[in-house]
């Protein structure tokens, strides 16, 4: 039986445990499999591209199991009401090739991807630092933010809004 984890579980998982915690416990997954990293078959991963976008194929095992994250970039999908990525992963046991988990990766990859910067901010910034700046102000831009606060030591996040359009950049900020 091949277990699934929808976008609305994820979100009861975030809701229970608070963004605090779940964030926190992440990082602690992410930085304890940088410790084995040696453990991995790290494969490229294998992009399609179109004229409309990409659809990627991300690879990884650690010889028990293998998994892979199936993420698109499709930017017109905006003007269509439909986001522009998208992900799902698969996790497999390398031993039987058995499936045991169908997961939604779009919210799922942007609290790894913050919980990820925070690591990275935290392990990398000198100890002194007290501002941390967003470049972009787009959907991951929430989640930045919200992990450098909680999983970091700086006090503040500075925040400016800058754009090639103003206009659109205004708009954003209003």
């Amino acid at each position: 039986m091949v277990d699934y984890i929808g976008l609305e579980r994820v979100q009861e998982l975030v809701a229970r445990l608070g963004a605090a915690s779940f964030i926190e416990g992440l990082a602690g997954e992410i930085e304890a499999d940088y410790r084995r990293w040696r453990d991995f078959d790290k494969s490229p991963r294998h992009a399609t591209h179109s004229s409309v976008g990409v659809i990627e194929l991300m690879p990884i095992s650690d010889g028990r199991l293998y998994s892979f994250k199936y993420v698109n970039g499709h930017p017109k999908n905006t003007s269509q009401g439909l986001l522009t990525v998208t992900a799902f992963g698969v996790l497999a046991e390398v031993e039987t090739g058995y499936p045991v988990l169908l997961s939604e990766l779009t919210f799922t990859t942007a609290l790894r991807t913050a919980a990820m910067s925070a690591l990275a901010a935290r392990h990398m910034a000198r100890p002194s630092s007290r501002t941390m700046a967003l470049i972009g102000n787009g959907a991951q831009a929430e989640f930045q933010a919200l992990a450098i606060s909680l999983y970091s030591s700086f006090p503040r996040c500075a925040s400016r809004a800058v754009a090639r359009r103003p206009k659109q950049c205004r708009a954003s900020t209003s």
